[in-house]
């Protein structure tokens, strides 16, 4: 069972409740803490290309990557349909060269958390700073501890009315920091599952990592405020800026 394989034609019914727009706008919130306002953006694991699309309707210039070949067909598809000017490219973000440089680039819903091994994320992110130009910025966030502590993967929906009815079941291992979610679906009689496998990466590891990049100005906050992480922050957001 892979993940965002089967799942990838259900993914936006599936996200339907997610404030994309909040998401956006709390982004540029971020943006202009930094004072700046990048136009040529690159989309880390840009998944299904959600936020890329709210971003090209602003008139940002967008280009996203993922791993998932299924997940970059349906981004294709409804750029396709949409008529939007976006480019997808399916690549792994450890070893990813689309052979140009952004302004800004971004990577959303604990994307990061995906990769699982240290080294591959510290490349991960030395990739992100070779595609930005000096002074380009990078943003992202990722799942912390705390929040597969208090088992916030094991989630349900049953009702016969909802679009897509799911089972999710996280097991973590606080040692490797590594959580491991057996998912199952179901829609219109179809049944499929996925095992999804994320981990919390530290705050230290990912300060580490950024500055190894020759990022600078490196900020993290307690998603969606302007506020210092918490110790029950479930969720982080990271500012930096290539040197």
């Amino acid at each position: 069972m892979t993940s965002f394989g089967p799942i990838a034609e259900h993914y936006d019914v599936l996200m339907s409740h997610v404030p994309y727009d909040m998401w956006v706008g709390y982004y540029q919130l971020l943006l202009a803490q930094m004072d700046v306002n990048p136009r040529k953006l690159l989309d880390v694991c840009c998944g299904t290309g959600l936020v890329a699309e709210l971003l090209a309707q602003e008139g940002y210039e967008v280009t996203g990557f993922d791993l998932s070949e299924p997940m970059v067909q349906q981004a294709r598809a409804k750029a396709a349909k949409l008529g939007l000017p976006l480019r997808y490219e399916v690549a792994d973000a450890a070893t990813v060269d689309l052979g140009e440089t952004f302004a800004g680039a971004y990577s959303f819903f604990d994307s990061l958390n995906y990769i699982t091994e240290p080294t591959s994320l510290s490349k991960a992110i030395g990739r992100v700073a070779r595609h930005l130009e000096p002074g380009g910025t990078f943003v992202f966030d990722v799942n912390t501890a705390y929040a597969f502590e208090q088992r916030m993967f094991d989630q349900r929906e049953r009702s016969p009315k909802a679009p897509i009815r799911y089972k999710w079941e996280g097991d973590y291992d606080p040692k490797s920091r590594i959580i491991r979610v057996s998912m199952e679906f179901e829609r219109d009689g179809h049944h499929f599952q996925e095992t999804h496998v994320q981990r919390a990466h530290t705050q230290e590891e990912i300060v580490q990592f950024l500055n190894d990049a020759g990022f600078e100005e490196v900020r993290a906050y307690d998603s969606y405020t302007l506020d210092p992480p918490r110790a029950k922050s479930d969720r982080l957001h990271y500012t930096a800026r290539r040197g």
